[in-house]
């Protein structure tokens, strides 16, 4: 009887191990399918920096979502973190509606070689490194690395307290340990409200976070009032070390983000934002460059998920195959909706009636793919494949086809694409629910050494009490609508 305990104990544990390591990229070996013989991509080292270390929770609102400091966030290296809605009890099975998401970017130099940086899992390594680069030589060093090896947070609460106190009260270890641009530091770190306008940050002085400097670029008034009540900042690059998650040969971009939130009595209270500034440090004009916004969407049970968008709303979603999340980890029934809205891509110069004008491309691709080594739409494993994703395209570089025959920027936009006026959604299609991944995509675009460009996306949730899957769906879609009004208020919650 013992002995076939043991097995039965065997058993469980093995089939536990492939549950947990199937939610990742599976078939690793598979990997390498879409490279051709002798063509091994260079990997170039930037420097000698360890992968990042350090997390932190956003956790304001009726959302607790882990952020990492090493290009990933919404995990913990081995579990979903993005619970929502928030419980308070240990006990209680916690609900999660993402398991990953990570910024990816790719383009090529004048010569035409693919630079590209990427997270997903970490499980071959690291594409970025924490820490700022050097605007002179482009690089960075362990040291600096280590330094930042941060992640900084600071509640509105605090900020409106340390205003209040004015001058001159010793500040509160939040508000001290914001990373603004103090004496013999670069002047792009975090953003603060500069009371004296020297143009260091010094909470003695009246100095305190903010959100951003400026909004479309106008000014703005940087109210202790008007900032998130809840605001992460972080800072990361490309060239710490070898890029060893996906072979690519780095940029020397630098990436400062704010993950933020807001606590409020509506669907806002459900949400939360992210906006990075990517800074390229590097000597090299990029053409063809694309951003992307990577997410691994599961919706409670990640088995039995469908992914789309919709086009007018630059949303990706996630919704349930069916009416019902079963599992221990599901919603039950009725079960809820996730989406990320696309807010803010790379701007370009474009002539417009005469005039040299800028303009924001916004979400230019939706491409999905799957948890298997499929070497059509299965797991990104080297630079070319998550390029090609990036493009829009599969990871053989076909183009992706809507069911007329004709090629399409956005899979599965229901009825939302201008271009292709028939439905076309995985149910549509047939497709089996599944664990799915989705990339939202902004380019093609140049860009130069030296440019900053930002991008800004809002994850948005809604459950209906009724219509099962669909109704949630729709639901959402009306967050997405609330979520676009309020960047478009430059994030100023109107009372």
């Amino acid at each position: 009887m013992k002995k076939e305990m043991r097995k039965l104990m065997l058993v469980a544990g093995i089939l536990l191990s492939v549950v947990i390591l199937a939610k990742e990229n599976i078939n690793e070996d598979e990997r390498r399918t879409t490279r051709s013989d002798g063509s091994r991509l260079a990997m170039k080292f930037g420097s000698d920096c360890d992968p990042a270390t350090q997390s932190a929770d956003l956790d304001i609102n009726n959302v607790r979502t882990k952020i990492l400091n090493g290009g990933d966030m919404w995990w913990d290296l081995s579990t979903a973190r993005y619970e929502i809605p928030k419980i308070d009890d240990l006990n209680s099975i916690r609900k999660n509606s993402l398991y990953a998401g990570a910024i990816w970017i790719g383009g090529l130099d004048i010569a035409g070689n693919l630079r590209l940086a990427a997270m997903t899992y970490r499980q071959r390594g690291s594409d970025f490194w924490p820490g700022p680069l050097d605007g002179n030589t482009h690089t960075t060093n362990k040291s600096t690395c280590d330094q930042w090896d941060k992640i900084y947070k600071v509640n509105g609460s605090k900020i409106i307290e340390h205003v209040e106190n004015g001058s001159g009260v010793l500040a509160d270890e939040q508000i001290d340990n914001w990373p603004g641009r103090r004496r013999g530091q670069p002047a792009s770190l975090a953003p603060f409200f500069d009371k004296d306008n020297d143009g260091y940050y010094d909470p003695q002085n009246g100095d305190y976070p903010i959100l951003r400097e400026d909004c479309n670029g106008l000014s703005i008034d940087n109210l202790p009032e008007d900032q998130p009540d809840q605001m992460l900042w972080w800072i990361y690059n490309d060239k710490g070390n070898i890029h060893s998650e996906t072979q690519g040969e780095p940029i020397g971009v630098e990436m400062q983000t704010t993950a933020f939130a807001f606590e409020t009595n509506d669907e806002v209270n459900d949400m939360t934002f992210y906006t990075t500034s990517i800074v390229n440090r590097g000597a090299q004009v990029l053409k063809n460059t694309y951003f992307g916004q990577w997410v691994d969407a599961d919706l409670g049970n990640f088995a039995d998920d469908y992914v789309g968008c919709d086009v007018g709303l630059s949303l990706g979603f996630c919704y349930n195959g069916d009416d019902n999340d079963e599992g221990v980890l599901g919603y039950g029934l009725n079960p809820p909706s996730v989406g990320v809205d696309f807010f803010e891509g790379p701007t370009v110069d474009t002539i417009i009636g005469g005039i040299e004008t800028k303009v924001e491309l916004g979400m230019s691709k939706f491409v999905y793919y799957n948890n298997d080594a499929n070497s059509v739409n299965g797991n990104p494993g080297i630079a070319t494949d998550f390029y090609n994703y990036l493009r829009g395209k599969w990871r053989t570089g076909d183009d992706m086809l809507h069911p007329d025959g004709t090629k399409t920027n956005y899979m599965f936009p229901g009825l939302s694409d201008p271009d292709h006026p028939e439905e076309w959604t995985e149910k549509i299609a047939g497709n089996s629910p599944g664990d799915r991944r989705f990339i939202q995509s902004s380019g093609p675009f140049l860009l130069e050494p030296g440019a900053v460009q930002r991008l800004t996306v809002g994850v948005v949730w809604a459950r209906a009490p009724f219509g099962g899957a669909d109704g949630s769906l729709d639901l959402l879609k009306e967050a997405s609508k609330k979520a676009q009004e309020l960047f478009n208020s430059c994030f100023d919650l109107i009372d």
